[in-house]
């Protein structure tokens, strides 16, 4: 696949979040993930490395600016997704409204089903949509990141 100049943003990037940020770094996205410092440590030492089931594997040396810890890495984005657990969602909102433009459109991929409606209270101006990751996603080892079961994300493409 070639370059994107999408702006992906990943917000919540524990284990599903940096999964999906190595698929995507691995698809030529530009994505941004931002989490807790213990993992941004981790993972300036060792390469993100994703795998599944099916025998996939990628693997992808971060630089400084793919894993952050402040809110404030969301400027600009293009999309974002949200991967925290559910009990931190209406926090998640507050930290990402100042920086996400309105109208952005912002998907709540957790577990719970009314996450997409306090995603979408904190932050009025976004396009929240709900989503669904049906498959688990374990770290293996420290920055290896392996789906063990099959599914797709979906998403609610209200428009």
């Amino acid at each position: 696949m070639t370059e994107s100049s999408l702006r992906i943003v990943i917000f919540g990037a524990g284990s599903i979040g940096c999964y999906l940020g190595g698929r995507l770094l691995s698809a030529g996205a530009d994505v941004v993930m931002i989490g807790r410092p213990r993992l941004q440590e981790t993972l300036r030492q060792v390469p993100l490395v994703v795998t599944d089931y099916q025998g996939f594997s990628a693997r992808s040396q971060l630089t400084e600016h793919q894993y952050r810890c402040e809110a404030d890495a969301a400027k600009g984005a293009d999309l974002v997704l949200v991967t925290v657990k559910s009990a931190a969602t209406a926090e998640a909102g507050k930290q990402l409204a100042p920086w996400i433009p309105a109208g952005t459109p912002v998907v709540s991929l957790q577990n719970g089903i009314s996450n997409a409606e306090h995603l979408q209270a904190a932050m009025p101006e976004a396009n929240v949509l709900a989503g669904m990751v049906p498959f688990n996603v374990l770290q293996q080892e420290p920055g290896h990141f392996h789906q063990g079961t099959e599914g797709h994300l979906v998403a609610n493409l209200r428009l």
